[in-house]
């Protein structure tokens, strides 16, 4: 939930929010210009200029869209006279005197739109509003007027704020029918602009001025957004844009549309969904009309989200182009700033800007990227990462990015984004639109968050059944799980699941641990009646079953807590997992469990109490984060750091305490006083245990060690036995060093001092 409301106060834009004309530059979040009444201040739009020296190479879309079969009609009414124009929008330099804008040249097109639209009235529109906005080589239909001003109309139709679009600013004649065409074959995807349909006429007057109706996004594009709303949006939210964005441009795949991806091309609407421009002929002014009004990165910031085959002179469209751009744009969301945005400011503060741009090009060529922002997800991070690979093959599908996406969103749903006056209880009313060609109508309601969301992966959110064991398995469903099991499927078998990573290999097993609910109990039950074997280890990354319920296990609130995770962990300890195996990076079950930050530190204590009867060893080091003492320290687990240092002799060494110690100061958080409170406690704790404090509670322990293991009787006195299993071995062999170096004198003292007074009794 926002700390404040991320959007402004619904509404349509005013001059005052246009009030500055210079292009926002890149930044990091909240260094953006803003008017001065505290609104956002859209900027000069660099859109054509990503059309012209980012898709130069694209080329036109040619019959891409082919006509529809154009029926014979007469608007004799509509073609009688050219456009209406006020006195005040001549002075301002909108048209030039003497207008070459013939209305004839656009007969096709308005043949189109006559026959396909339901039309709409000036009289259905509210809250019309003129507003000024500073004409440039991206959006001027008359050369000679760059550097002036152009009057842009918008208004309130049926909850939305739009865009009235005159004939006059619809860009090449020949260019226009093809990018409304488009715009109707992609009406049906939330994710994309809107072309809600046509006005016949923009004036009340005889003239006739037809007009586009176009959906303009009320807060602005996706950098404006960032810029000034960046602290104040968390993770879900974050998530939500990323699969807005992945879920437009597959669409636009699917569609053959090429696209052009930055983060001026990406705009925001009034319910917090990233809607996609910027798309279909490079020199259209159609598709391109609502980010006029919007902030637009500089026009050297544009090249950081060319994949580096375009900057190397590629010329042929290539989709995967647009997967690098959105990975780029997916590392945007967790920085809030542009790629490289100091190296470019500097660069376009000197006199060299093509040169360095140049050698930055070159070095991205060469596999320069950005750095992970400290505190990204680690999932979100090797999606990105995957993204941008230099070498096009090693990026993933798009519906693979999506599908994690969409696994992300689900694990942690956002709250709805808030609008001013809204209470969260409120029902919201649900927002209309008439597609353009007026006989669909798509509902959409929000319900709790930005759209509807069922908190089931995709496949089967849509109604159809898994297709996979795998599937059947990653969405809980013990009826097919069973089904495909008798059917034959390989219960041992290896895929890779998208929405537990994007690159290792499970088994059912695996992947019924990855993604484990309280109904994915039966399941597991079944997969090890079956005898599916507890072995096998997750690829690539070397993690047992252990290692990946701990490691992904989500606390789910019911009646019964925690019950099914210790259920489960029973379940593999009795098959004989391995309590003490390691992952790829040295990780044991117990590193894993200390690391998992959504488990409760009682439930933390609780399961490492089991796994230690079990022999889990909690001294075992690993190069990054240490012991396991070191761990739970960092996380704040108090009673889990007690109880490992009432029971692990080695982690009451004098390094092993100190490390914990540096541990535990480094854990960062909000600065509560809960959270303060428990980080001192934590540390006071580990104190205890340096100096001469330490000698007799290690003292303590080393019995305690060497009783448990059967050497020592009643009163500490060795005794010729062997040593039991349950014991690590570096445990005994420390205990012995320490008990026989601090102990066993004063033991044997006082056992020769007790034997004469036994004697004469």
């Amino acid at each position: 939930m926002f700390s404040i409301s991320p959007f402004p106060p619904k509404g349509i834009i005013t001059k005052e929010d246009t009030s500055s004309a210079s292009s926002i530059k890149s930044g990091k979040s909240g260094k953006s210009n803003k008017s001065s009444n505290g609104a956002d201040a859209p900027s000069e739009s660099q859109n054509g200029d990503d059309n012209s020296s980012t898709s130069g190479s694209v080329g036109k879309l040619g019959g891409l869209f082919k006509s529809n079969s154009i029926r014979s009609g007469s608007i004799s009414s509509v073609l009688s006279g050219g456009p209406s124009l006020s006195s005040s929008q001549r002075n301002m330099g909108s048209v030039p005197e003497e207008d070459p804008f013939d209305l004839d040249n656009y007969r096709q097109c308005l043949q189109w739109l006559q026959q396909t639209c339901r039309p709409v009235f000036m009289k259905e529109l509210s809250d019309l509003n003129y507003v000024p906005v500073p004409i440039t080589a991206d959006n001027a239909r008359h050369p000679e007027l760059i550097g002036g001003i152009q009057q842009i109309q918008t208004a309130s139709w049926k909850q939305c704020q739009v865009q009235i679009l005159p004939a006059e600013r619809w860009g090449k004649p020949q260019e226009v029918l093809q990018e409304i065409q488009a715009l109707h074959k992609l009406r049906k995807c939330r994710q994309i602009i809107q072309l809600y349909g046509y006005l016949p006429s923009t004036s009340s007057t005889a003239t006739q001025n037809p007009a586009l109706l176009l959906q303009q996004p009320s807060y602005g594009s996706l950098r404006q957004f960032l810029d000034h709303h960046f602290d104040s949006i968390q993770w879900p939210e974050r998530y939500k844009l990323a699969l807005d964005m992945a879920q437009g441009l597959r669409f636009l795949t699917l569609q053959g549309v090429p696209c052009t991806l930055h983060s001026g091309n990406i705009l925001i609407d009034s319910e917090g969904v990233a809607i996609l421009t910027g798309f279909g002929i490079p020199g259209g002014l159609v598709a391109s009309a609502p980010c006029q009004m919007t902030a637009q990165p500089s026009p050297s910031s544009l090249l950081v989200y060319m994949a580096p085959e375009r900057l190397q002179g590629k010329t042929t469209y290539d989709p995967d182009w647009e997967i690098y751009s959105l990975g780029i744009l997916l590392w945007e969301l967790s920085s809030g700033r542009i790629p490289f945005d100091e190296i470019i400011a500097r660069a376009e503060a000197g006199p060299r800007l093509a040169k360095n741009m140049e050698q930055l090009s070159s070095a991205i060529v060469k596999g320069l990227r950005e750095e992970t922002i400290a505190g990204t997800p680690e999932i979100y991070e090797q999606l990105f990462k995957m993204c941008w690979q230099g070498d096009a093959e090693s990026r993933p599908p798009l519906e693979v990015v999506e599908e994690t996406l969409q696994m992300l969103v689900v694990v942690e749903p956002m709250d709805m984004l808030m609008l001013p006056g809204e209470d969260a209880g409120m029902s919201i009313s649900t927002i209309v639109s008439d597609s353009i060609d007026g006989d669909a109508i798509s509902t959409h309601t929000r319900s709790g968050s930005i759209r509807s969301t069922s908190p089931t992966p995709s496949h089967a959110r849509n109604g159809s059944r898994p297709q996979t064991l795998h599937q059947a398995v990653s969405v809980s469903n013990p009826d097919m799980t069973e089904w495909y099991i008798l059917s034959g499927h390989d219960i041992n078998g290896y895929a890779i699941v998208p929405t537990y990573s994007l690159e290792c290999e499970i088994t059912p097993l695996l992947t019924c641990l990855g993604h484990f609910l309280p109904s994915s109990l039966p399941i597991l039950k079944e997969l090890l009646d079956q005898d599916a074997d507890t072995k096998l280890l997750v690829k690539r990354s070397n993690q047992t079953c252990l290692h990946v319920l701990l490691d992904r296990y989500i606390p789910i609130k019911n009646e019964n807590g925690s019950s099914h995770l210790y259920a489960a962990l029973n379940m593999l300890l009795e098959a004989g997992v391995d309590v003490n195996a390691r992952d790829v990076q040295g990780y044991t079950p117990l590193h894993s469990l200390m690391r998992n930050p959504k488990i409760s530190s009682d439930d933390v204590l609780e399961v490492m109490n089991r796994l230690v009867a079990k022999g889990a060893d909690t001294s075992i080091q690993v190069p990054k984060d240490g012991n396991v003492l070191a761990l739970a320290a960092k996380y704040l687990h108090f009673e889990a750091t007690r109880a490992i240092l009432n029971n692990d002799i080695l982690a009451s060494e004098p390094e092993s305490v100190q490390h914990a110690i540096e541990s535990c100061m480094t854990m960062t958080g909000r600065q509560t006083d809960k959270f303060v409170n428990l980080r001192t406690k934590t540390r006071e704790l580990l104190k205890l245990w340096t100096g001469t404090n330490a000698s007799p509670r290690r003292e303590k322990v080393a019995v305690k060690v060497l009783t448990d293991a059967g050497l020592l009787d009643a009163m500490g006195i060795r005794v010729k036995s062997k040593a039991t299993c349950t014991v690590p071995k570096a445990q005994l062999d420390c205990a012995n060093q320490y008990y026989d170096a601090h102990v066993k004198k004063k033991r044997d003292m006082i056992h020769l001092q007790m034997m004469p007074s036994a004697m004469m009794r």
